[in-house]
């Protein structure tokens, strides 16, 4: 059994003190940055007392910040799978889909190092299995000089809600009668 990190604790502990309608209800009404920010203001002072460097430690917090939110939106994912030979932090919707129709397809990578060479030769490889450059994503705890959309999450800048605007967006024009989005 994976033993949870934590990071995911505290966030998690601080998702539980939101009620689960006004969660929906922000979801439902694109109001991310909100859920986001009221989650996060919380969450970052007690990041340092985490041991690790905070391009980690933030890096972990997006990554289960979207585990949360795409789960919550019923957004279809797969987390955390191989494919040909490539490590995929999120894939939506499936890797099925990727060998099939890659234009509708994105990957996400969550950036847990601060080293541009080698999230630049990370993203080198997502190309491999991903012909569409705006079809990979990174999020990122700095900005990264990265041909690539990247969506920032720190106390100064936070683009990163903008992500779950973008998929939202995007699963609305999708043609799959397959994709329903939010549980409410």
């Amino acid at each position: 059994m994976e033993e949870i990190s934590p990071i995911k604790e505290i966030l998690y502990d601080e998702i539980k003190k939101i009620p689960e309608k006004q969660i929906h209800e922000l979801l439902y009404n694109d109001r991310y940055d909100q859920l986001i920010n009221n989650i996060l203001t919380n969450v970052f002072p007690k990041l340092e007392t985490i041991d690790g460097k905070i391009f980690e430690k933030v890096g972990t917090l997006a990554e289960g910040l979207s585990h949360y939110i795409f789960t919550e939106m019923l957004i279809p994912t797969q987390r955390k799978i191989i494919h040909e030979s490539i490590d995929i932090d999120i894939i939506i919707p499936n890797k099925k889909k990727l060998k099939t129709d890659p234009k509708n397809v994105i990957i996400i990578y969550f950036a847990k190092i601060s080293d541009n060479e080698y999230i630049q030769k990370k993203i080198n490889d997502i190309k491999k299995i991903q012909p569409y450059e705006n079809n990979i994503w990174i999020v990122s705890y700095m900005e990264v000089n990265i041909l690539c959309r990247n969506f920032i999450l720190n106390q100064k800048k936070n683009t990163f809600s903008n992500l779950f605007k973008n998929i939202k967006k995007l699963m609305k024009n999708n043609k799959d009668g397959e994709l329903k989005i939010f549980k409410t």
